[in-house]
């Protein structure tokens, strides 16, 4: 028993795995955070954007799209509460901006307009394979869609902040702060 102790305190377990474990297909992509301060209606809207981004990035990095964004928001203490909701749209994207404008529909309809805002998270649902889609005569999906590929590359290339958008540069952006942290926490 004591060698076991032993192993345990340095965190190995040496015990063999029973069971079928079985990897299961990714349900959804997600990603949210933890506010360091109260964040006001204009404010998170600059947030939801770099939330919207790295949600989008990991989709397309697995080669999915979704149909079902959800959006959640946590009040500050003072006010308490929050909402948390979700809508489908009718063909499946991973492009940020189409998924930051649902997000910010979503927000506009269920803020209560006075709260300050202390936690966000955004979620892409409802996963398809990347696959063509139909063309639209009033939008060019295929360039909306390549711009978000070409700016992956560049960020797997020189790093997650090689490229970003100029919102992000402002106090409300939270892509800089995160990119020096590991785990949440301080590199």
């Amino acid at each position: 028993m004591g060698e076991q102790l032993y192993w345990h305190a340095w965190g190995i377990d040496l015990s063999p795995v029973y069971g079928n474990f079985v990897k299961h297909e990714q349900k959804g992509f997600g990603h949210g955070i933890a506010l360091l301060r109260d964040y006001t209606e204009k404010e998170v809207s600059v947030c939801i954007l770099d939330l919207c981004e790295e949600v989008c990035r990991r989709a397309r990095t697995a080669g999915k799209t979704g149909k079902t964004i959800h959006l959640g928001i946590a009040y500050s203490k003072e006010s308490g509460g929050g909402f948390s909701r979700s809508r489908s749209i009718p063909i499946p994207t991973n492009v940020t901006m189409d998924i930051y404008h649902v997000c910010m529909q979503l927000f506009h309809e269920f803020y209560d307009g006075h709260s300050h805002i202390r936690h966000v998270y955004v979620t892409l649902n409802n996963l398809y394979e990347k696959a063509e889609v139909q063309l639209d005569l009033f939008e060019d999906r295929s360039k909306k869609t390549d711009i978000g590929y070409v700016m992956d590359a560049i960020r797997d290339k020189y790093g997650a902040t090689a490229i970003l958008r100029a919102s992000s540069f402002t106090d409300a952006g939270v892509t800089l702060d995160r990119s020096k942290k590991i785990g949440g926490h301080r590199a």
